[in-house]
């Protein structure tokens, strides 16, 4: 592989069907996008991974993010973590 394309990674390939949430945060641009049963955040400069978050019990259904806060569809309910602490 060419060292000009190595820092990047196709998110394609690790996460699912749920679209992904876009948040800016001052002058950093996140991408927050599930991998089945969790989400991860992403900085859009190099798409290295910043956050984890843990496993839930079912997929997430939808994602939204704003500010510290992620919000997460899974199952019935709605799951709100502040960074990764829900």
């Amino acid at each position: 592989m060419q060292p000009l394309f190595q820092p990047f990674r196709a998110l394609g390939y690790i996460s699912d069907d749920v679209p992904f949430a876009v948040q800016r945060r001052g002058k950093e641009t996140f991408v927050t996008l599930s991998v089945g049963e969790a989400w991860q955040v992403y900085s859009s400069s190099k798409l290295g991974v910043k956050l984890v978050e843990p496993q839930f019990e079912h997929n997430i259904k939808a994602l939204a993010s704003r500010g510290d806060l992620t919000f997460a569809a899974v199952k019935s309910d709605i799951v709100v973590c502040r960074r990764v602490h829900r």
